[in-house]
């Protein structure tokens, strides 16, 4: 991982984390409706999981850090975003991978919900079955924009990911 991507990812963390506490949560106020997680699922379709998994992980820690919920839960949560856009992304398509960010996040957000309402600092475990769908929705919507974003950023050629340059050619033996 170079400087230019450190410096970038944690820029987008926290620029994702403020835009949500002061825009997203409020405008979309019933419904759990998430920017990091949505930027958790760009990053995964657009680098792959291995990508997807530590930036998911690094994001949910550092939301779970800054709340009053227990710790870890939106790491997981955000980490299984990561693990599973990253592996079924399709890199060819912005709608389905949009779909597909929409269907992963709205998910994750109710399981995020279900755990929280398990350890007993969470609303209602309903709320996680009743706004699955519009959050999906919702998250589909928002994940267009910041796809879009995100593939641009990323394969820039001061974000691109450094791959290794092979210099000699290793050559065995010769048969026969």
């Amino acid at each position: 991982m170079t400087r230019a991507r450190l410096a970038a990812a944690t820029a987008a963390i926290l620029t994702a984390l403020l835009l949500q506490a002061t825009l997203v949560a409020p405008l979309t106020a019933p419904f759990a409706v998430s920017l990091p997680a949505v930027l958790v699922a760009a990053v995964a379709l657009v680098d792959g999981p291995a990508a997807g998994m530590s930036f998911g992980f690094v994001a949910g820690l550092m939301a779970d850090l800054g709340s009053h919920h227990p710790a870890g839960v939106l790491a997981l949560c955000w980490l299984g975003i990561g693990l599973l856009c990253g592996t079924f992304a399709d890199r060819r398509s912005l709608r389905r991978d949009a779909v597909a960010a929409g269907i992963v996040c709205g998910l994750a957000g109710s399981a995020a919900t279900l755990l929280l309402a398990m350890v007993h600092s969470g609303g209602p475990a309903w709320d996680a079955a009743r706004y699955l769908v519009p959050t999906g929705l919702a998250d589909a919507v928002l994940a267009l924009v910041v796809l879009a974003i995100v593939r641009r950023m990323l394969r820039s050629d001061s974000l691109r990911a450094p791959h290794p340059v092979l210099t000699e050619l290793a050559i065995g033996p010769r048969r026969g």
